[in-house]
């Protein structure tokens, strides 16, 4: 049982992150990055795929920009998370990127339990 705990760690739900905003937390020695789009919560390994810069520690949310019939439009509000030293994008929802599909980032599973947030290093 102690081993199972060592996979996850539990936060108080009222911390969770709010829209935009990346909530960091230490999971058997991982930093995880909590995120909050449109009030579902996925968590991402703080390792861009790319060059393993700290991707959530630093990072930016970002808007997915998509062009629509010539013109740009905002095809996802705040589902990019931006790697500060590449600027490479990835989704938060499944880990892509977007200009590269092979590039992925670990996702994990993120739970609620009560009045508490459970992070697992189990995939989602």
């Amino acid at each position: 049982m102690a081993r199972a705990r060592e996979r996850e760690t539990r936060i108080p739900a009222c911390e969770a992150p709010a829209p935009g905003t990346i909530r960091l937390v230490e999971v058997g020695g991982h930093r995880v990055g909590i995120f909050n789009i449109e009030g579902e919560l996925y968590a991402l390994a703080d390792r861009c795929a790319h060059r393993g810069g700290p991707l959530c520690s630093y990072g930016q949310v970002a808007n997915l920009v998509d062009v629509v019939d010539g013109q740009l439009r905002i095809a996802g509000e705040l589902t990019l998370v931006r790697c500060p030293w590449h600027k490479w994008d990835f989704d938060v929802r499944t880990g892509t990127c977007p200009v590269d599909k092979r590039l992925r980032v670990r996702r994990y599973t993120v739970r609620a339990d009560g009045d508490e947030l459970v992070v697992s290093l189990d995939a989602p």
